[in-house]
C-alpha cells in the first residue's frame, strides 16, 4: 500500500468515525442480555414475585428509547445488581446532549419548579421498579412517573395529526438537524411533545384527571395552612373540580373535540415549566384574584375582555362551583346540630346569601304568626294585655287614652256603598 493509498484510508476512517461519532447504542452496557429475556422474574424484600423483563420493542420506540440504561440508573457496577443500585433521580443531568447548544440535557429546572408546587411533597427521585407499592402506599400525592411514564413517541390516535402538522419535517428541520442520528433520537421526542402538548388538550387533562377525577381518593386529601402548617378538609370544589370542569363551556369545547377550550394547565400552570401548579390561596398562584386579570387575558384567551374593570364580576366568577352539579347531599343530625362551616364556607355566594336571608324570613315568619295569634291584635288573646310595644298597650297605659274601636271591613264597605249613593243623587 502506497503512501496516498494510506493517507487516503485514514481520511476515510476519519470521516466515517465522524459521521457516526452521534449515533448511540440504545443498549451499550448489554443490559437486555438479562432485562431482554421474557420470563425474567425475581422475589422481593415483601415476598412479592415481581416481573423484571423489558420489551425491546416497547422500549425502543418510547420517548427513552435513545437513552441507555446507565444514563438513569447510573450506580449499577455489577451484574447482577441491588435494587436500590438501580434508584432513579429525574432531576439528575443526562448525558443525552441538547442538540440546540450542545450542553447535557437536563429535567432539574422542571424538578425544581415542581418541588415549590403544590405538588411538591411528591417524589421526584429514588424510583425503582421495586418501591412503586410503596410510593403509591405512601402518599396520594403525584409523582414524576404517575404523570409521565415511558409512553410511545406518538400515539396512533395522534398519528393523523402528526402527518399533517409535521409533513414540513424533512424540508424545514432538516435544513438545520441534518443526519438520521438527530431525527431518530431527538427529533421524535420533541415532535411528540408538540403533538401532546399543543394539539390535544385532552391528552394533558387526563395527567390531571387521573386523580383529581378519583371523589374518594380527593375527599381524603388534607391541606396544609400556608401560615399555621395546621391540617385542614379540602372544600367540595377541589373534591369535584373535574365534575365542575366538565359542566364549563371550557371542558365542553375540549369534550366535543374543539381545541380553543382552556385546559387545566392552561389555567393552573401557564407559565414556567407547567409544573409549578399553587392553590389559589397562595399570591403566586396563577389562579389567584390578584393574578386572574392576566391568567384568563392570555393570547388566544380573554385578552381584551379581562383588562376592562366593567367584567371584574366575569374574572371573580367560581369556576369550580359544585351549585353546578346538583349535588344530592345527605343531611344527618349530627350535621345540623355541628355544621361544617368549611363546606358552608365552599357554597356558591348564592347559596350563603339565601342561607342568610332565609334565616331572617323564618324569624320573621314565626314572629309575626305568633303576635296575630298572641299579640294584642290577636284573636285569641283580646283581653290579655301583655304586649311591650303593642300601640293599643302604649295608648292605654302611656297617654292614657282608650284606642279607637276598629271598624270591621263590613262596615268600611257599606260606608263607602252609602256615600257613593249619597254622590249620585247630589249630582
Amino acid at each position: 500500500m502506497n503512501r496516498f493509498s494510506l493517507f487516503y484510508s485514514v481520511l476515510l476512517l476519519i470521516f466515517c468515525n465522524a459521521a457516526f461519532a452521534d449515533k448511540r447504542h440504545p443498549d451499550p452496557d448489554g443490559c437486555f442480555s438479562c432485562h431482554g429475556l421474557p420470563d425474567l422474574k425475581y422475589i422481593d424484600k415483601q415476598g412479592q414475585i415481581r416481573s423484571a423483563s423489558i420489551l425491546k420493542s416497547d422500549y425502543y420506540g418510547s420517548l427513552h428509547g435513545s437513552v441507555p440504561c446507565k444514563d438513569c440508573h447510573r450506580k449499577i457496577t455489577d451484574y447482577p445488581h441491588e435494587e436500590k443500585d438501580g434508584l432513579v433521580d429525574c432531576g439528575e443531568t443526562c448525558h443525552v446532549k441538547e442538540p440546540s447548544n450542545g450542553k447535557a440535557f437536563t429535567h432539574k429546572d422542571i424538578a425544581k419548579e415542581f418541588e415549590k408546587s403544590a405538588h411538591g411533597k411528591g417524589v421526584s427521585k429514588d424510583f425503582a421498579a421495586g418501591n412503586r407499592i410503596k410510593e403509591d402506599s405512601d402518599s396520594a400525592l403525584p409523582s414524576c412517573r404517575r404523570c409521565h411514564d415511558n409512553a410511545p413517541y406518538i400515539a396512533a390516535s395522534q398519528m393523523d395529526a402528526f402527518k399533517k402538522e409535521f409533513s414540513h419535517n424533512d424540508a424545514e428541520c432538516g435544513t438545520c438537524h441534518e443526519g438520521d442520528a438527530w431525527r431518530n433520537q431527538f427529533s421524535g421526542h420533541i415532535l411528540r411533545r408538540y403533538i401532546g402538548n399543543h394539539l390535544n388538550k385532552n391528552v394533558s387533562n387526563k395527567l390531571c384527571i387521573d386523580c383529581h377525577g378519583n371523589t374518594e381518593k380527593m375527599a381524603k386529601v388534607e391541606q396544609e395552612d400556608p401560615l399555621t402548617k395546621e391540617k385542614k378538609a379540602v372544600s367540595l370544589e377541589f373534591i369535584h373540580s373535574t365534575e365542575s370542569y366538565d359542566k364549563t363551556l371550557h371542558g365542553r369545547l375540549l369534550k366535543d373535540g374543539g381545541l380553543h377550550g382552556a385546559s387545566c394547565v392552561d389555567c393552573h400552570a401557564p407559565t414556567g415549566l407547567h409544573h409549578g401548579i399553587k392553590r389559589d390561596e397562595d399570591a403566586n398562584s396563577s389562579v389567584n384574584p390578584v393574578h386572574l386579570k392576566e391568567t384568563c387575558g392570555q393570547s388566544n384567551c380573554h385578552k381584551d375582555y379581562s383588562k376592562s374593570v366593567a367584567n371584574n364580576g366575569f374574572l371573580n366568577s367560581e369556576m369550580h362551583s359544585v351549585a353546578t352539579l346538583g349535588l344530592g347531599i345527605e343531611t344527618k343530625l349530627e350535621d345540623i346540630l355541628k355544621p361544617d362551616f368549611a363546606a358552608f364556607k365552599a357554597l356558591s355566594i348564592w347559596y350563603k346569601l339565601a342561607a342568610i336571608l332565609g334565616s331572617f324570613t323564618l324569624v320573621f315568619g314565626v314572629a309575626s304568626i305568633a303576635w296575630s295569634m298572641f299579640g294584642d291584635a290577636g284573636k285569641l288573646n283580646k283581653n290579655n294585655n301583655n304586649s311591650i310595644v303593642g300601640a293599643e298597650r302604649f295608648q292605654r297605659i302611656i297617654i292614657g287614652s282608650k284606642p279607637k274601636k276598629k271598624e270591621s271591613v263590613w262596615a268600611k264597605i257599606k260606608k263607602r256603598f252609602e256615600k257613593s249613593v249619597q254622590d249620585k243623587e247630589k249630582s
